[in-house]
């Protein structure tokens, strides 16, 4: 075996890049035979994520190669995301060991929840937020109690004004990453989606997402409010502090507690690509 697989290996489950380079040669087909293999150019974008601060910054490795050699592993990690080819290899995995025992459940329970990303290049899907000064992005992620991630979305700003954009509530992230879940069948009686008091919504709403996809919104209720939260309700919100560490999982990660990318589609194809690494960790 290479050395440089054995490497791999070491970063990232062996399945997945197995299945990484099975979409690979199905969905980029070359001219011409490629002088380096396919692990390779994952390697060292996996470097990038984990331990490298830019794409320059590979330069130092690479002291014997071409100046720019750098900036054709960054045209993969391009080529690679506009095809979705790490977001499709995730949820393969994720479907054949956690999808499919979701599939058996008649009642299911999943945490929604989403954090704000701080901004330094980012260009695309970038909005004011918490912080009326700067510009952030932010994703969307619903996962599991054992903390299986089954979407991830970044959320899509909106038009405040002609020259402003602003990040949108928490509540109008929640079709948006319903609609990612079902891109897999997932059959069920009742799903109980659990997140905070930012997903407090009006009651059509939520007999609507009820009689649509038969999702039920949980919640916790303001003290003031004459409607207070049930106990089986308290009960799965107990269980929310799943969705809270996949998110410092996930921000463990430089480029994803602050994006450097200014496309939304490598974004996504690093943030697939760290869950991959955090897979059954």
């Amino acid at each position: 075996m290479d050395y440089l697989n054995i490497k791999l290996y070491g970063l990232i489950n062996k399945e997945f890049v197995i299945e990484f380079v099975k979409l690979v040669n199905i969905n980029c087909k070359p001219i011409r035979k490629q002088k380096y293999s396919t692990e390779y150019y994952l390697y060292y974008i996996i470097l990038v994520l984990t331990n490298l601060q830019t794409w320059k910054s590979l330069q130092l490795l690479h002291e014997n190669k071409c100046v720019n050699h750098y900036k054709t592993i960054q045209d993969k990690h391009l080529q690679w995301s506009r095809l979705n080819l790490y977001e499709k290899t995730y949820k393969f995995i994720n479907d054949k060991y956690n999808l499919k025992k979701l599939k058996k459940s008649a009642n299911l329970t999943l945490f929604i929840d989403s954090a704000n990303i701080y901004n330094k290049n980012g260009q695309e899907q970038i909005g004011y937020g918490q912080n009326p000064k700067k510009q952030e992005s932010r994703i969307s992620v619903i996962c599991d109690k054992n903390m299986n991630i089954y979407s991830l979305t970044l959320v899509k700003s909106i038009n405040k004004t002609p020259v402003k954009k602003t990040l949108p509530h928490d509540s109008c992230t929640i079709e948006p990453s319903l609609n990612d879940l079902f891109k897999n069948e997932v059959n069920y009686k009742t799903l109980n989606l659990v997140g905070d008091t930012g997903y407090a919504t009006k009651q059509e709403k939520r007999e609507q997402l009820n009689k649509d996809h038969k999702v039920k919104l949980v919640y916790p209720h303001r003290h003031n409010q004459k409607i207070k939260t049930s106990e089986p309700d308290k009960k799965l919100l107990k269980g929310r502090y799943v969705i809270e560490n996949v998110f410092a999982k996930l921000k463990v990660y430089g480029r994803i507690c602050t994006r450097k990318d200014k496309l939304e589609c490598t974004f996504i194809g690093f943030a697939y690509l760290a869950t991959m690494l955090i897979f059954h960790k």
